[in-house]
């Protein structure tokens, strides 16, 4: 169905959503809880489910035929929710066609770089395997919380072993990866495509990608609550599913931020009958396109993801600012790096250096968040062997350590 309807007009296109929109709120405002006793128009957050997971719930589904999934996100806060079966056939309905789009299926060998404690955290570097073969899915599983240094021959000695037809995943992973091949002079892998998932995709991350394994990358966006599902077309560009869920994005004041403004996130899942969530903020930002795609598809156009709401820089001098990764443009012999603002005051910058890393590159690095974050916030490097993760294996390129209320009360000082 998914193939047949991908390339319909528009109307026809906003026709089908509205139809499935119907049956979701019809279904969710008899047979859902909070949705029988709030309404459907609400706005809804993350603390919301976690305090009262059952009221989202809906009547009529055995418990243990639901698929419960654990997640924390980039907040470190658990969050539990539940699918139904027919919901994980449809979300895989929408991956086997992003896939296609990027000219692979779910036939073909993958490198998957996923969060998954697929080995023992302490696994030492003498076992050399950091990894598991996923026979029927044809995947070679790769574990996030162990690259390093000191493994990556090990983890390019087995790829080289499976031969993947394409990468998918962390893109930070991926990145980390390519720096090695490109810092060692080892001839990388040749992909089809480059999947990336679960993170923001950095601009310097698809060009490092892209470049050493010879490939495209086809970024993905897409959450743990099965509210959404964008995906990259052949044209480069970023399309929100109409099927997959109703995306909006708002202006601070809470109405639709106009084409090429960024603004919040809010989703409404069409997918998933066993935990609908109506107008959900995910906690990211966005902007739509309003430009149409020269692919063909009608459907929405994602010029940009911004990133998490909370993973802005707030500064005295230049106020809040989003989307810090062009400061590495030019940037040299560092492996990968990380921004966490401790204070209005202070940034800490650590960075992995390469082996051909001097002084010179960390020089430019610096001079570059001089011109985005001003003169007035001092800078802390600190060099390290490794960027740490989250307890899922993801990567942050911006930390915010400002707690909510002081950050409100900076972007109100400012007006």
């Amino acid at each position: 169905m998914l193939k047949e309807t991908e390339f319909l007009p528009a109307d026809q296109l906003h026709q089908l959503q509205s139809e499935e929109l119907n049956r979701l709120l019809q279904f969710a405002s008899t047979q859902v809880p909070h949705y029988r006793k709030h309404g459907v128009t609400a706005l809804i957050g993350k603390d919301q489910i976690r305090e009262q997971p059952g009221d989202f719930l809906a009547d009529g589904f055995e418990h243990d035929t639901l698929v419960p999934w654990h997640t924390s996100g980039t907040t470190g806060k658990p969050l539990t929710v539940y699918y139904n079966r027919d919901a994980m056939r449809k979300m895989w309905a929408f991956v086997e066609l992003y896939r296609n789009t990027a000219g692979v299926s779910r036939h073909h060998r993958r490198g998957q770089f996923t969060g998954k404690l697929v080995v023992p955290p302490a696994q030492s570097v003498s076992k050399r395997v950091f990894w598991r073969h996923d026979l029927a899915n044809r995947a070679l599983l790769l574990s996030t919380v162990h690259l390093s240094p000191e493994n990556f021959p090990a983890y390019a000695e087995a790829l080289e072993r499976f031969r993947p037809v394409y990468f998918s995943g962390y893109p930070s992973s991926m990145c980390v990866l390519a720096e090695y091949y490109r810092q060692s002079g080892r001839p990388a892998p040749r992909l089809t495509a480059a999947l990336t998932s679960a993170e923001t995709l950095l601009h310097h991350q698809r060009h490092a990608i892209e470049e050493t394994f010879s490939t495209r990358v086809f970024d993905q966006y897409g959450q743990a609550e099965m509210q959404s599902f964008w995906y990259a077309c052949e044209a480069g560009r970023m399309h929100a599913h109409p099927l997959a869920g109703i995306t909006r994005i708002l202006g601070p004041d809470g109405t639709p931020a106009a084409p090429g403004e960024m603004g919040e996130v809010v989703l409404t899942g069409l997918v998933n009958y066993a935990m609908p969530l109506i107008n959900y903020r995910v906690g990211d930002t966005a902007r739509f396109s309003p430009a149409s795609c020269p692919c063909g598809r009608t459907m929405p156009v994602i010029e940009e993801i911004g990133g998490r709401v909370d993973d802005i820089v707030y500064t005295r001098e230049r106020g809040a600012l989003g989307r810090l990764d062009p400061v590495l443009k030019g940037v040299h012999n560092i492996v990968e790096s990380q921004i966490e603002q401790e204070s209005l005051d202070l940034l800490r910058i650590r960075f992995v250096p390469a082996p051909r890393f001097t002084p010179e590159d960390l020089q430019v690095l610096e001079t570059n968040l001089r011109a985005r974050v001003g003169r007035g916030i001092h800078l802390e490097f600190e060099c390290t062997n490794r960027i740490p993760r989250s307890a899922n294996g993801k990567f942050q390129f911006v930390i915010s350590r400002l707690d909510r209320s002081n950050r409100k009360s900076f972007v109100s000082s400012r007006g």
